[in-house]
């Protein structure tokens, strides 16, 4: 796990402001006109099954649950709950276990090489300190050195 300084009451701020603009709008109609890219994505990774994913900022699911179709243990994480929410009834519908949890794409609550893939289709670019998203993506991919 990588924990970066205390964030300061500025950052604090701004981060609480970006998951209420999150909360607040209606993502969940805007990513359904992405599905398709996602799908198309995600069969891209030709990923095998049991192939531990991360999806970073995950929003209603749409690179989860199709890597979840494909066998793979997925993990989605956002900062908006109401968007978990969505994504966890959409794998319900499916049958499908994907783990979604609320979190700061910044500050990860996993161990380093917990996952054999990282993705994030959009959301990860809406992270306020892009360099810090980074460092957390390739510290959590289990590579091979």
């Amino acid at each position: 796990m990588h924990v970066f300084e205390q964030t300061t009451p500025g950052m604090k701020l701004l981060k609480m402001q970006l998951k209420e603009t999150w909360i607040a709008g209606d993502f969940g109609r805007i990513a359904k006109t992405t599905r398709d890219d996602a799908e198309e994505f995600i069969a891209r990774l030709n990923l095998q099954k049991e192939t531990k994913v991360l999806d970073i900022a995950c929003g209603t699911g749409n690179l989860s649950i199709p890597a979840a179709r494909s066998g793979a243990m997925v993990t989605g994480i956002d900062i908006a709950p109401n968007l978990l929410e969505e994504a966890r009834k959409r794998a319900a519908i499916e049958n499908l276990e994907v783990r979604f949890e609320e979190s700061d794409a910044e500050r990860l609550p996993y161990g380093d090489k917990s996952f054999d893939v990282v993705i994030s289709m959009f959301g990860a670019m809406f992270a306020p300190r892009a360099d810090r998203v980074i460092t957390e993506l390739f510290a959590y991919v289990a590579r091979a050195d």
